[in-house]
């Protein structure tokens, strides 16, 4: 794995926008926003929405080795924010069913109308039956257990991307 500032001026020789975005650590970090629209036919962007930053940046660790574009997001907020920033689709929305500020149904709502196609992988430590989901159809089908395995991410993932493409 490429540490910080070379990833970072790999991205901008590529030709890849940055914007400073705010996230939970309270220290910025540089994320890929813009230009993406080039990029994403060989690395598929995906917004990860996580309040959790251990986790967030173990999900990010994953999918940048896996070389997937990755919009890190510690808020629904800011999820919003990245999509409307970023020049390509996004296709792939990694969120809890409950993210902070918004339910992530709802969240999936918005972003689709900017990216139609996105695919979505809800991730949750709670069982299903303790959830409150006014339609269950797309988040049981498209549901990852926590805690779960690198592999097991990466597969649901490639799973997900098959199927939109």
């Amino acid at each position: 794995m490429l540490n910080a500032p070379l990833y970072y001026l790999l991205l901008y020789y590529v030709g890849i926008c940055t914007k400073r975005t705010s996230l939970a650590s309270s220290a910025s970090r540089e994320v890929a926003i813009a230009g993406l629209s080039s990029k994403s036919a060989v690395h598929p962007v995906v917004l990860v929405v996580e309040d959790l930053e251990s986790l967030r940046q173990s999900i990010l660790d994953i999918l940048e080795e896996a070389e997937f574009l990755v919009l890190p997001a510690e808020d629904a907020d800011q999820a919003l924010e990245l999509a409307q920033s970023c020049a390509g689709p996004i296709h792939l929305l990694i969120t809890k069913l409950h993210p902070a500020g918004m339910a992530g149904p709802d969240l999936v709502f918005q972003l689709r109308k900017r990216s139609p196609e996105m695919s979505v992988l809800y991730s949750s430590a709670c069982p299903l039956a303790a959830l409150d989901i006014p339609d269950p159809t797309e988040v049981i089908a498209s549901m990852l257990p926590r805690p779960f395995s690198k592999t097991r991410l990466l597969g649901r993932i490639n799973t997900l991307l098959a199927t939109h493409t």
